[in-house]
């Protein structure tokens, strides 16, 4: 299809008839009429059912709409970045994060880039990891952050920093006589576990297993940030990602690192068929540096020796 077929193919479908197209495209209803037959006799079927003077999409065009809709967002996003070009890293910056990094990491890479370009507007998502990549995908978002790895090989992803599992505990749980074999205590505890499966999860649980380290699960969450709120309250234990732990309330939460490590890396994703704007690359930077800061003002709060899962456990006390 010519590029003047499908701007008339995505005026008739959008409008539900020609007069409509028409109307849209500030052309007359023969020119639209015109170019739809045009466009069906050099597809070689019809885009449209006619009865009664109306137009019913055929099965055909239902699936041409989907990748006419993308191309019309990859022009948009073509757009965006040539006046994010005329304008010097203004402009819209669309961004999807997973809960627990759209809690602090996100805001706090916001304030720098807002310093930098005042002018930039924002369109901010806090959604998970496999709804991110379908929002990419589709050219809805240009950049998501999250510390699963893309599981589509269209979405590209860089590694920006790495961080880690971590033990958090109640402090309240720490008052009073306890056993002298580490944090192992805990497993007569109530838990909070991921509910989804993912590579974190599963090479936390294959840690644990082989540490026989047996979970008593109380609460099945879906992000790590309400895990972490659930700790704070009191009410369990969990292993959270170190940005969900730099966000914990030191005076209710215990953060032990653990060792062997899992290590959790920071990822800025982007669909991998989209070209990077001035803007996103301001942003990336900012993301990294905003991380770093957060990481190692974590790292300097947590002097104690890590809780070893090797069969060597000794006790933690502060």
């Amino acid at each position: 299809m010519r590029l003047r077929h499908i701007e008339v193919f995505r005026a008739v479908m959008l409008s539900g008839s020609v007069s409509g197209a028409a109307r849209m495209l500030h052309v007359s209803q023969p020119v639209v009429s015109r170019v739809l037959r045009h466009a069906e006799a050099t597809l070689g079927f019809a885009l449209f059912e006619r009865a009664g003077g109306r137009l019913s999409p055929a099965p055909e065009a239902e699936a041409l709409l989907v990748q006419v809709k993308r191309a019309y967002a990859e022009i948009e996003r073509i757009d965006t970045l040539a006046a994010n070009l005329r304008r010097g890293a203004s402009g819209l910056l669309r961004v999807a994060a997973t809960p627990s990094l759209a809690s602090q990491l996100l805001p706090d890479t916001l304030c720098a880039l807002s310093a930098h370009h005042p002018d930039v507007q924002c369109d901010l998502w806090a959604i998970h990891t496999r709804d991110i990549e379908e929002h990419l995908l589709a050219l809805e978002i240009d950049a998501g952050i999250a510390l699963e790895p893309p599981a589509h090989v269209a979405i590209s992803a860089s590694v920006l920093c790495e961080t880690e599992i971590m033990l958090a505990v109640p402090r309240a749980w720490l008052e009073g006589p306890r056993a002298a074999d580490g944090f192992l205590w805990l497993q007569s505890r109530p838990c909070v576990t991921l509910s989804d499966a993912t590579p974190l999860g599963e090479a936390l649980s294959a840690l644990l297993d082989a540490a026989g380290w047996q979970v008593r699960e109380a609460f099945r969450v879906q992000t790590y940030v309400l895990a972490g709120a659930l700790v704070e309250k009191g009410l369990a234990y969990a292993f959270v990602d170190g940005f969900t732990a730099a966000t914990q309330d030191p005076a209710r939460v215990r953060l032990v690192r653990l060792s062997p490590t899992v290590p959790v890396q920071l990822r800025l994703m982007r669909a991998a068929s989209a070209a990077p704007s001035v803007l996103l690359g301001s942003f990336g930077q900012m993301l990294g540096v905003a991380a770093t800061t957060q990481l190692e003002q974590l790292a300097a709060s947590m002097k104690q020796p890590a809780l070893d899962l090797r069969g060597r456990a000794s006790d933690q006390g502060d």
